[in-house]
This record gives C-alpha cells, structure tokens and sequence, in this order.
C-alpha cells in the first residue's frame, strides 16, 4: 500500500504543476506573453538546427522605410525629442517586441515615446500586417508637414508574415530589434550602413550608441523644408487673401 502511494505521489505532483501552468497561462497575461515569447524562441532554434544539419539557408527579410508614404523633406523630425505611441498589436509576441523596444529607446535618454491608450490621440501607431510578398519585415510610413518639416503623424507596421514565422529565424530579440529599427525610422532617422540598429540589411543590432547620437543630432538641427512645396503653399495662401480681399471690397 505504501508502495503505491509513493508511485501516485509524483505523478500526482507533475498533474497539479501541469494544472497550475495552465491555469497561469489561460489567467495571466502576462504569463501567456512570457510563454509564446519562449515558445517561438524554441522554435526559431529548432529550425536554425534543421537549416544546419541539412545545409538550408533561412530566407531573408529586411526593414525598409516605404517610400511611397513618407515625406522628402531632408532631416523630418517631431518638434520635441517626445512623442505618444499607441499600440495596436493582439500578438503576444509582437506586443511584447513593440512595448519592449519602446522601453529600450526611452532608456537612452535621446527620445521619449509615451505609450496611451487612446488611439485617436497617438502620434504614432504601432500595427501588425501579414505580407510575404514584399520582403520587409517591418515598415514605417511618415506624414510631414512640408511648411515646417516637422512630422505629423507615424504607422509603424511590423511584418507577422516573417516576424513570427520561425522558418525566417526571427529569434524574439531580433524581433524586437525590428520593432526599434521601425521605431527608429518614426524618431526621424535614416538607415545606417554601419553598426546600427538602423542597419537595412537585417535586424542584427539593438540600439547603438551612434544610434542615440544621430538622434541628438537630429534633434539639435532645423528639419530642411521643401523649397517647391513652400513656395506653392506660399502662392495659394497668397491666391487665398486675394479673393478674401477682392470679396470684402465687393
């Protein structure tokens, strides 16, 4: 009798820890983030395993800003080194790269993101999509103010479509350098060929300290207005008081 108690006994410990790490998991938010974190790790490291062992190369994503929403002014930037983010991601994983990034980049000192909770008010957004076709793992669309060169506003778009598939080998640190390099991009910088979180090639670099330099800098210089797009601005406002003018004469 006291034989088979003891043979209950484990694996009677092993079901109410099993049961508790589900109750943790269905219950805890901030468990379960914790655990898809850890879960997609070990997932990314056994497919780089399999690439390994059977000589398979991962394909590759990059991180690039998409031209056809942002603004040419040269040097774009908010008017203070601060700006409100709202964050609309319902992946775990995601989320906690976008909160974490958010986290690194207000360490630096350089630039502070406010995180709030309504989204009608943010600054910049912070979205998921779910592209294989366009090979970026991360895109970040600019609104400026051609007047002044200041931005306005900021979609920052992490790729699930690479990001959490493991076969691309997206470590979540290296998700969560993505998130930084897009955040980067809505900050105001460029991309970086050096060592750089603002490197476009990949997502291999966390904030540098030239990183939180470039940042300094940019927020110690007057962001470069278009030439083009303030004359025309300048002739339709002056267009504007003329009718004004010629209305109240009337």
């Amino acid at each position: 009798m006291v034989g088979i108690r003891k043979h209950l006994f484990l694996p009677l410990i092993y079901l109410l820890a099993f049961g508790a790490l589900i109750w943790f998991y269905q219950n805890s938010p901030f468990f379960q983030q914790y655990a898809n974190v850890a879960i997609h790790d070990v997932q990314v490291v056994t497919y780089n395993g399999l690439n390994k062992l059977t000589g398979r190369k991962a394909p590759e994503a990059t991180q690039r800003v998409d031209s056809s929403h942002s603004d040419a002014t040269t040097g774009a930037r908010w008017p203070q080194p601060t700006a409100t983010v709202y964050v609309d991601l319902s992946s775990p994983i995601l989320r906690n790269a976008a909160e974490s990034a958010i986290s690194q980049w207000n360490r630096t000192g350089a630039f502070t993101f406010q995180q709030i909770n309504d989204k009608s008010k943010a600054d910049i957004t912070i979205t998921a999509i779910n592209e294989n076709n366009d090979n970026a793992a991360g895109l970040t669309n600019s609104t400026t103010n051609a007047l002044t060169g200041y931005i306005t506003h900021a979609d920052v778009q992490l790729n699930a479509g690479y990001l959490l598939d493991p076969s691309y080998g997206y470590s979540q640190q290296r998700v969560i350098n993505t998130a930084e390099h897009e955040l980067g991009h809505a900050i105001g910088l460029q991309h970086n060929n050096g060592t750089s979180v603002m490197q476009p090639a990949g997502s291999f670099y966390t904030i540098q300290p030239a990183d939180v330099a470039a940042v300094r800098k940019l927020y110690t210089q007057n962001p470069q207005t278009n030439t083009n797009d303030n004359n025309n601005a300048n002739n339709q406002q002056a267009e504007l008081t003329e009718k004004l003018s010629t209305s109240v004469a009337n």
